[in-house]
């Protein structure tokens, strides 16, 4: 199945997670972690599916957080995706 994540910054510098336009979590401009649980837990992995990550930024808030996380969840969809070669 194919799985579009979004990553969306807000303008009062909250990040949105979408899976195929679900909003799945809200991090707030306060306090940026994540566990690893919790992104398991936002992909929803199963056999079978295939990830692409795009993101969003309101104006050029807090970009370098964005395409940090973006850069995080590449990394992640790229591994998921290599194992259903």
């Amino acid at each position: 199945m194919e799985k579009i994540i979004k990553l969306k910054m807000e303008k009062d510098k909250s990040l949105k997670i979408y899976i195929n336009d679900e909003e799945k979590l809200s991090i707030s401009g306060d306090n940026r972690s994540i566990t690893a649980d919790k992104i398991y837990e936002i992909v929803g992995f199963t056999i079978g599916d295939h990830y692409t990550i795009t993101s969003e930024c309101e104006g050029n808030t807090d970009k370098q957080v964005l395409d940090f996380f973006k850069d995080l969840f590449d990394k992640i969809a790229e591994k998921v995706n290599a194992l259903n070669c």
